[in-house]
């Protein structure tokens, strides 16, 4: 359902297509974490414009976690093999070349 409310009000928020893959909701923890938090992320974003209400940066999402608030629908393999977008303490990491995590 978020993913159809995101599409509502992409243009709003920026978004090319969905955030969420539905499927990840179905993964094992911890990584149904990932999912979960980005879901919230984007609901309350679509309640702030809906509400009208201005933009205020959030830095738990956008600076420490910055995969919660990425609007880019990524795979679990680019999840995995860019560090950058994981925590703050990550950011400056360079990606990882596995063949086994290329899409």
């Amino acid at each position: 359902r978020v993913n159809e409310l995101c599409e509502e009000k992409k243009d709003e928020m920026s978004l090319d297509g969905p955030p969420l893959h539905s499927w990840w909701a179905l993964l094992p923890p911890p990584l149904d974490v990932v999912v979960g938090l980005r879901q919230v992320h984007f609901l309350s974003e679509y309640w702030r414009i809906v509400r009208d209400e201005p933009y205020d940066k959030d830095i738990i999402t956008e600076e420490l976690f910055p995969f919660i608030a990425c609007k880019e629908r990524f795979t679990l393999k680019k999840f995995f093999r860019t560090p950058s977008m994981w925590f703050w303490f990550t950011k400056d990491m360079q990606d990882f070349d596995f063949e086994f995590l290329k899409d």
